[in-house]
């Protein structure tokens, strides 16, 4: 994977600068959860805020141009990809064009659809390549990373997990190994008292990216929701995916927890407010842009991280859509 552009400091400023600017052209009907996420992507991109977010703003114009009314690529999502794009000096136009040819393989995998979930995998696998044109034996050993996940957790494992498995497809090992790899760690962690579930699963999953024992990252990570509570942060089973990937942070408890913190103290100020879990996320994502050394894989888990950011949008909006259609179904 290509070298990501140095990060530079300070993280939170430029952070807020870019957020700010993008929310300036925000209209009254779009929400600004994507925008926080795309400004986050934005502190690795080279240039201004200002411009950054001038860029940002026409590729997801670009985007929604080039895409269907109900494509769900046309959605508030579209802002995330687009500051990955400017990010890697992709175009909407070769994503999209790349993201069409990659979903025949997807279906000639036998892989079911997966919508939102089903594009941030692409993304991942086009980032890997660095932007070369993917092959079906790509998406097969993403197949087969999913099924050997499926072989440990079948009522868990979904096309929700495509993004996860197209992160994990970077790693040297035989699908198999990967396979064990996770639930060794999905096994540590539950032992250290994390509860079981598609959130465990899935910071496994990340985990499986670092080098630490599965013993390892499974005590960092509770020492971590420990310092956390130990401040009157509660840590949720939505919280699981922030603390694997501070996990990878070769850093005292105390040190990730307190910068976590100040982050999250930042993100409370801003406007429309993100909320506990949104200012959590953004803390947890900013510490880790500002402490994370900028070589070895931890610029593919900045990468990750953004994308899973994304994946977790994914996931409210077709909660919500899936409850607002039950409730007009019972209502009618």
């Amino acid at each position: 994977m290509a070298a990501l552009p140095e990060l530079p400091r300070p993280v939170l400023d430029r952070f807020r600068s870019a957020y700010e600017a993008l929310e300036a052209a925000r209209t009254w009907y779009q929400g600004s959860t994507a925008l926080r996420f795309a400004a986050v992507a934005a502190v690795g991109c080279e240039g201004t805020p200002a411009t950054i977010a001038s860029a940002i703003r026409a590729r997801a114009e670009e985007i929604r141009r080039r895409t269907g009314v109900f494509d769900h690529r046309r959605s508030e999502l579209r802002h995330v990809v687009a500051a990955l794009l400017v990010r890697h000096g992709d175009t909407p136009a070769a994503f999209l064009d790349e993201h069409d040819r990659v979903s025949g393989f997807f279906r000639a995998e036998k892989l079911r659809r997966g919508g939102g979930f089903e594009s941030a995998a692409i993304l991942v696998l086009r980032i890997l390549a660095e932007r070369k044109p993917l092959r079906q034996e790509d998406v097969a050993r993403l197949r087969a990373i999913h099924d050997e996940m499926k072989r440990h957790h079948w009522w868990l494992t979904g096309p929700d997990d495509y993004p996860a498995c197209a992160i994990l497809t970077a790693l040297p090992d035989e699908a198999t190994a990967i396979g064990a790899r996770t639930e060794e760690l999905y096994r540590a962690l539950a032992a250290a008292g994390f509860s079981k579930g598609n959130a465990l699963q899935l910071a496994a999953n990340l985990l499986a990216l670092t080098s630490l024992s599965a013993e390892g990252a499974a005590a960092r990570a509770a020492a971590l929701s420990e310092r956390f509570r130990a401040a009157g942060v509660r840590i949720w089973q939505t919280d699981y995916d922030e603390l694997a990937v501070l996990s990878f942070l070769d850093r005292p408890a105390e040190e990730v927890a307190a910068r976590v913190l100040a982050g999250r103290r930042e993100a409370e100020d801003l406007r429309p407010s993100p909320g506990r879990v949104g200012t959590f996320n953004l803390g947890a994502s900013l510490a880790f842009l500002d402490l994370a050394p900028r070589s070895g894989g931890f610029g593919l888990l900045s990468e990750a991280k953004t994308l899973l950011d994304m994946q977790a949008i994914v996931a409210s909006q077709q909660a919500a859509a899936g409850g607002a259609a039950s409730a007009a179904a019972a209502s009618g």
